[in-house]
C-alpha cells in the first residue's frame, strides 16, 4: 500500500469514527443527532515526509556474537538538496571472555632471514625463538620454517606436531649459516607455498628480516601484491624488523595489507617476546576468515578507505579482518559521497559480515547484517554534527598518517618539518577531542578518552625520538643509529593505530 493512501485511510478512519461517536452520544441524549460533517480529504502529503514521520532513524545498529559488530554513520541527519560526504564505521570485537570450543589448529609457517647481517647472535636469537615457539605449539597442529637469502630454502616442510617431531625440530634448529643477500620476496613466496600444504583453522606467516630487500621485489607496491595474495588464501602475515638497518617501509606493508601486526625488535634478544605474543593471539583465537561485504545505496560512492586493504565486487566493498583471538577489536573507517536528494531517508549501506564460528562444535559459519541510512532534511537547525565516535577513528587514521609523513620527513635530513607536522597534528587531534567530549555519551567516554591518550603518546613519543637524534648526532641525525631506531618504532606504534 502506498504511504500516501495509508494516510488517507487513517484520516478516513479517525472521521468516521468521530461520526459515530457523536450519533451515539446524541442517541443517549434524545436529542436529533447534528448533521453529518462536511466530507473533508486532506491533501496528500509528500512522500519524503511521511517517510520522516513513520520510519525511524537507521543511522546505527549492533549485531554479532562471536564477533560483534557495531556500525554507524559520521552524521545521522544532513542536509537534503546537495551532495555531501559523510562516513562509515565499522567496528568489530571478539569479547574478552569467549573461548573457542576446542584450541583452533594452527598451520604456522616461520620465515627467517639467513643473509649475512644475520650472522651471529641475531641468527641464534632468531633460532632461539623459533624453538621457543614449535615447542609451545599444540599436538595437531602444522608448523613449516624457511630461510632465505638470496634465494629461498625450505627448513622445514610442513610437519604435524606431535611430542617426536617436536624434539627432532628442536634438534634441526641449532645451527644455520648466514650468508648472501636479501630477498625477502623469496620467503614470502616459499612461505605461502608451504602453508598452502599445510592445514588449520588459523594460517599464520611470522617473517623476519634485518636488511634491506637488495634482489627480488624491493618496493611498497610489490609488497602489498604479495600481502593480498596471502590475504587471499585466509593467511595473515605479522613481520619483525630486527634492528635498525631493515626498511620498515616493506614490512610495514607486507603485515597491513594482510590484516597483521609489525613489530620493531630493537634487540634481537626480544624477539622471544613477540613469537610469544604471535603464539597466544592464534590459540585464542574463536572465529577466522572474518569478512565485511557492504552493499552501497543507490548513488551512494566510496571516496576514500582509511588504512585497510578492500576489494570491489561490482557496487559492494569487500574488506577482510582475517582471524580474531578473544579480546581482539579491529575497524573499517571509509568515507562516501551522498548524491543530491530530497528530505527523507536515504540508504546508505546494507552490511553482512561473515565469518568461521570456532566456538561451537562442530564449527559453524556465522552471520549477521545491518542497514545504514541518513536522514536528509530540509531544516538546517536538525542537521547533525560528526558522530564523537566516528570523529575518534578519523583522528586515529590522521594520527598514523601523521606518523608516516613524519618519518618520510625525518629520513630525508627534514628534522624541523618531521616535528612541525607532528606538532600540527597534535593541534588537530586536541581539537577533535574537545568536540568528542562534548558529544559523547557516557558509555563511550572512557573509550574515547582512551584512545586519544594512545594517540597522544604515540606523537609525543615520535616527538621525542626525533629531539634525541638529533641530539645524539646533530651533524646526520637521520643516519645515525638513533635516527633509524626512532623511524622505526614510530612505525610500530602507527602499526598499531592504523588496526
Amino acid at each position: 500500500m502506498k504511504l500516501s493512501t495509508f494516510a488517507g485511510l487513517a484520516v478516513a478512519c479517525l472521521l468516521t469514527s468521530s461520526a459515530a461517536g457523536m450519533a451515539l452520544a446524541g442517541s443517549l441524549r434524545a436529542t436529533p443527532p447534528p448533521p453529518a460533517p462536511t466530507a473533508y480529504t486532506p491533501p496528500a502529503p509528500e512522500t519524503s515526509d511521511l517517510l520522516s514521520v513513520f520510519q525511524p532513524a537507521k543511522d546505527r545498529f549492533e549485531a554479532g556474537g562471536t564477533v560483534h559488530v557495531s556500525a554507524r554513520l559520521g552524521h545521522g541527519t544532513m542536509a537534503a538538496g546537495r551532495s555531501a560526504k559523510t562516513f562509515v564505521h565499522l567496528d568489530l570485537e571478539a569479547p574478552e571472555d569467549l573461548r573457542a570450543a576446542e584450541a583452533a589448529s594452527t598451520n604456522l609457517s616461520i620465515v627467517i632471514d639467513r643473509s649475512r647481517s644475520m650472522k651471529g647472535q641475531r641468527m641464534q636469537n632468531a633460532l632461539a625463538a623459533a624453538r621457543g615457539m614449535i615447542a609451545r605449539l599444540s599436538d595437531g597442529d602444522t608448523v613449516s620454517v624457511v630461510v632465505y637469502n638470496t634465494q629461498s630454502t625450505v627448513l622445514v616442510p610442513p610437519t604435524t606436531i606431535t611430542a617426536q617431531s617436536r624434539s627432532e625440530l628442536g634438534l634441526q634448529l641449532r645451527t644455520i649459516e648466514a650468508r648472501g643477500h636479501t630477498c625477502i620476496s623469496c620467503g614470502v613466496e616459499a612461505g605461502l607455498e608451504q602453508l598452502a600444504r599445510g592445514q588449520g583453522a588459523v594460517s599464520r606467516m611470522l617473517l623476519l628480516s634485518d636488511g634491506q630487500a637488495n634482489t627480488g621485489v624491493r618496493d611498497v607496491s610489490g609488497f602489498e601484491r604479495l600481502a593480498e595474495r596471502a590475504r587471499q588464501r585466509g593467511v595473515t602475515v605479522s613481520s619483525l624488523g630486527v634492528d635498525v638497518d631493515y626498511d620498515e617501509r616493506l614490512l610495514l606493508a607486507v603485515a597491513q595489507a594482510s590484516n597483521g601486526r609489525h613489530y620493531f625488535v630493537r634487540d634481537p634478544s626480544g624477539l622471544a617476546r613477540v613469537f610469544d605474543e604471535e603464539l597466544l593471539s592464534m590459540q585464542r583465537t574463536v572465529a577466522a576468515g572474518v569478512e565485511a561485504v557492504i552493499d552501497l545505496g543507490p548513488g551512494i560512492e566510496v571516496t576514500h578507505v582509511f588504512d585497510r586493504a578492500f576489494t570491489r565486487r561490482g557496487r559492494a566493498l569487500v574488506v577482510p579482518f582475517g582471524a580474531f583471538a578473544a579480546g581482539d577489536r579491529k575497524s573499517l573507517l571509509f568515507e562516501v559521497q551522498l548524491p543530491r536528494g530530497g528530505s527523507g531517508l536515504r540508504d546508505v549501506a546494507d552490511v553482512t559480515l561473515r565469518y568461521q564460528d570456532l566456538t561451537v562444535e562442530p564449527r559453524q559459519d556465522g552471520e549477521c547484517e545491518g542497514s545504514l541510512a541518513v536522514r536528509l532534511t530540509d531544516d538546517p537547525g536538525a542537521v547533525s554534527p560528526l558522530d564523537p565516535l566516528v570523529e575518534t577513528r578519523l583522528a586515529r587514521a590522521e594520527t598514523a598518517a601523521a606518523l608516516r609523513e613524519a618519518n618520510l620527513a625525518f629520513a630525508s635530513g627534514d628534522v624541523a618539518g618531521a616535528q612541525a607536522k607532528l606538532e600540527r597534528t597534535r593541534g588537530r587531534i586536541r581539537r577533535r577531542k574537545a568536540a568528542s567530549a562534548n558529544r559523547a555519551p557516557k558509555k563511550n567516554k572512557a573509550r574515547i578518552d582512551s584512545a586519544f591518550e594512545d594517540q597522544f603518546s604515540a606523537l609525543d613519543g615520535a616527538g621525542r625520538n626525533f629531539e634525541e637524534a638529533a641530539q645524539a648526532a646533530p651533524a646526520a641525525p637521520s643516519s645515525s643509529r638513533a635516527g633509524k631506531a626512532s623511524v622505526r618504532q614510530n612505525t610500530d606504534a602507527l602499526s598499531g593505530l592504523a588496526l
